[in-house]
């Protein structure tokens, strides 16, 4: 496989915004390209991460539409969904055109804009990405799923309800740094304990909310890179996994651990010849507070049972030993679906640069790592991101 690289980033803000789905992705995906100075080098594909576009906006052909818009014809463009991790699936298919050679100069958007439907119509179009013979026909949500893990891992490691809440504080102290949050307010553990039940024993504050937003990163080879001139601020892409699990929660091995992040975890370690030790950064998808305690021991960055610890000792602040989210988190940061996998990758890329947001800059990373889940827990993408020596 040919080196990948990243040479542009953009991003809009996250929230309740008046932009469309179009203008969303536009403003997103001119900032990535004028970050790479690539508006007249000529793209060769155009690959687009979204959710359900259809349903939340009435707008369809997003790829085709997009690619005409942004004065990119005749690019190739396709959109790619794998649920919430549509994003880091699209971020996939772009390293995979760009390492086999297939491309040079890829240009990747996420995009989504939920606001424009009812919340109770929203939480109907996200539940469509579970099963319905086992869950969604008899009521479940994905905040009941999430409860129903974080119940089972309180009952097998003592895990209490104020230790919990330490996750989302950590969330909003990250995210009331962060200019673009849709959350940009410092919370306490008092306030997440005693907030309104949502499905016990989560509360308000143990969840994500649904976002607008659109993030894009344009992948290059290094060709590339170097035509332009580049090296600087390229990153590269040292390893990618994708895992799945059985679509519904029942089937599967644990409650407590999501089998698909351990497979793409693995993958992504095995193919940049790394191990959970050379983190320096994470983002990893924290839809719910519980799913933060799970996913840093999927990942391996905390062992079993003892991710917590972590957080109370402050090893998962900015300033601490392994930081994990440091400008956010889907909590505070917001999560637009299809947008919030290249938003974990635009905001590593940052760190990377050390171009971070004043307050949420982790100090000297060289190693950053993306996990981002697709449905409730089975469709993952792991990525690891270097600076280019």
């Amino acid at each position: 496989m040919k080196e990948v690289h990243v040479i542009g980033v953009g991003m809009t803000p996250f929230g309740i915004l008046e932009d469309s789905i179009i203008e969303l992705a536009e403003k997103a995906a001119l900032e990535a390209i004028d970050d790479s100075q690539t508006i007249e080098y000529g793209f060769d594909r155009l690959i687009v991460g979204t959710q359900n576009p259809d349903e939340f906006t009435g707008r369809g052909h997003l790829s085709t539409l997009l690619a005409d818009r942004l004065g990119i014809v005749p690019a190739g463009a396709f959109r790619v969904e794998t649920g919430p991790s549509s994003g880091s699936s699209a971020f996939e298919s772009a390293v995979a055109l760009v390492g086999s050679g297939l491309a040079e100069l890829v240009l990747v958007i996420g995009v989504e804009k939920m606001s424009e439907v009812e919340r109770g119509t929203a939480s109907k179009i996200l539940a469509k990405m579970m099963s319905f013979e086992n869950e969604t026909r008899y009521g479940a949500t994905p905040a009941a799923l999430a409860a129903m893990v974080a119940r089972r891992y309180m009952h097998d490691y003592g895990l209490t309800r104020d230790e919990l809440s330490l996750v989302p504080v950590k969330a909003h102290k990250n995210g009331s740094k962060n200019p673009l949050a849709h959350f940009q307010k410092e919370i306490t553990v008092e306030e997440v304990s005693n907030a309104r039940i949502v499905a016990e024993p989560l509360t308000l504050f143990d969840c994500c909310p649904t976002s607008d937003g659109a993030a894009a990163v344009v992948v290059a080879s290094s060709t590339v890179v170097n035509d332009i001139g580049l090296a600087d601020q390229s990153v590269k892409v040292v390893g990618i996994g994708h895992g799945t699990d059985y679509h519904a929660v029942q089937h599967r091995l644990s409650l407590t651990s999501f089998g698909a992040t351990m497979a793409a975890a693995d993958a992504a370690f095995k193919m940049a010849n790394m191990g959970p030790r050379d983190v320096d950064i994470c983002e990893l998808h924290d839809a719910f507070s519980i799913l933060e305690i799970v996913n840093m021991e999927d990942v391996g960055i905390a062992e079993r049972g003892n991710a917590i610890e972590l957080v109370k000792s402050g090893a998962t602040g900015v300033d601490g030993a392994i930081p994990v989210n440091p400008t956010g988190g889907l909590k505070s940061r917001g999560h637009p679906t299809g947008a919030t996998g290249v938003a974990q990758i635009r905001d590593a890329i940052l760190q990377l640069r050390e171009q971070a947001p004043s307050g949420t800059q982790v100090d000297s990373p060289k190693v950053a790592l993306t996990h981002n889940i697709g449905g409730f827990g089975n469709n993952m993408v792991v990525t690891l991101l270097t600076r280019r020596s």
